[in-house]
């Protein structure tokens, strides 16, 4: 099979794609661990665009294989960046009639590791242009939650609280919790007062509380400074449904919608084979083996919503577009035209801001620090996660004094805009 390249020229994949292997990340979802219990996955969705990428994208199984190679990708178009996960990323600069942005389209969030997909992500909006971004996640069957709500702190300087959870209430799930409380990595705990209450108020469902640890939710801020926009559909499932109920709970930017909800799956899913481990040596357990081999997914607790529609579920309800984008001949024929058309004006009506430290110095014991900004009014500085200082910018620039600091280690700068805090930065100094 061959592939044209942007220059017109025909070239061979390395590779057969008859016998490229087409399996999903080796995330083991049967066996006990984090990774297991933190699914937030469409099966159906995410084998039909793995299945598509070897019928009608052979430039990105020749990328793949580029990859595992340590070689150049092939097939790039002249606007595209070059990425290491080209299964889970395609990332590029777009016309619009607004001006020139970034786009970056997620694929999937099924990744075995969390931080190393933030990783890239965070390596490819930072060459893009930095006055506006369309993250893109379209048709996305979603994947391993913690991926999904790690990226969220990339693109705000607000606090990312993760969409918590809840099971329903039943007698064995409160044995599963029991069974699993204090475990390593695992830890179900939280869940088992609730539960146990039910039996005396018979709730339907459980308190609800994080899946996603809050710590790693915001272990590196803020990372992309200008407007951003995301575009959804009715195929966005699990955990792209629950990025997109983030995304507009913390407020980061417009979602532009060619549907008029998500897909309504915002749920957490585990197979039939964890929950028999689960339950392992229990002589009552109602998890036995499936006939000749077969295998099974539930959704196993739902999410709620943050923010301003705090409770509200994401399962059966999905997120509702701020703005809606019927899908024209011209987004079919010509890549999207009228749909990025339609983000560039959504970006071009919202401000970039930024923070920086352009200078950091230790004089008398105490630290010095140059701050720059854009379109920020006020700066509020601190050092090692302590407040320090308050400043009233002029002309985009403060000279921020921080006493008794010279062996700090890092600075956060908070940005605001007429008391609303628009940006944050932190900078290592030592």
């Amino acid at each position: 099979m061959s592939y044209i390249d942007e220059s017109g020229t025909q070239r061979e994949l390395r590779e057969n794609w008859r016998i490229v292997e087409n399996l999903p990340p080796m995330v083991d979802a049967d066996a006990i661990s984090t990774a297991a219990l933190a699914q937030g996955l469409d099966l159906d969705a995410d084998e039909a665009s793995r299945a598509k990428v070897l019928l009608f994208a052979p430039r990105v199984v020749a990328q793949v294989q580029a990859v595992r190679a340590g070689e150049p990708a092939p097939g790039l178009r002249r606007s595209e960046v070059a990425t290491t996960m080209p299964k889970v990323f395609r990332t590029q600069h777009v016309e619009t009639s607004s001006g020139r942005f970034g786009h970056i389209r997620i694929f999937t969030f099924n990744v075995n590791d969390p931080m190393a997909f933030v990783r890239e992500f965070v390596r490819l909006i930072g060459q893009l242009p930095q006055d506006g971004l369309i993250v893109d996640v379209r048709d996305n069957g979603g994947g391993h939650l913690h991926a999904a709500e790690f990226a969220l702190q990339v693109l705000t300087p607000r606090r990312i609280a993760p969409e918590p959870v809840q099971f329903i209430n039943t007698p064995l799930n409160l044995r599963i919790c029991r069974r699993h409380q204090d475990s390593s990595g695992i830890d179900l705990g939280a869940w088992v007062p609730s539960l146990e209450q039910a039996v005396e108020t018979g709730a339907t469902f459980s308190g609800a509380f994080p899946l996603t640890p809050e710590d790693g939710a915001n272990a590196i801020g803020q990372q992309y400074f200008g407007p951003v926009v995301l575009i959804t559909n009715a195929r966005c499932y699990s955990a792209t449904d629950i990025f997109a109920a983030g995304f507009q709970d913390h407020r980061i930017g417009p979602v532009l919608g060619t549907d008029e909800n998500t897909g309504a799956g915002g749920a957490n899913v585990w197979t039939h084979e964890l929950l028999s481990d689960l339950l392992r040596g229990d002589r009552a357990t109602p998890y036995v083996p499936l006939p000749k081999g077969a295998g099974m997914r539930v959704s196993i607790r739902r999410t709620l919503r943050v923010g301003a529609l705090s409770g509200t579920p994401v399962e059966d309800l999905g997120v509702v577009p701020d703005e809606l984008h019927r899908m024209t001949r011209r987004d079919l024929l010509e890549d999207n035209a009228d749909l990025f058309n339609r983000a560039g004006l959504l970006l071009k009506a919202r401000e970039p801001h930024t923070v920086s430290v352009t200078d950091a110095v230790s004089v008398n014991g105490s630290l010095k620090l140059k701050v720059k900004a854009a379109n920020v009014d006020r700066v509020d500085v601190y050092v090692d996660q302590r407040p320090y200082a308050s400043a009233d910018l002029t002309d985009g620039q403060a000279d921020v004094t921080v006493p008794v600091a010279a062996a700090a280690r890092a600075a956060r700068i908070d940005g605001f805009e007429a008391g609303r805090l628009v940006a944050s930065k932190t900078e290592q100094l030592s």
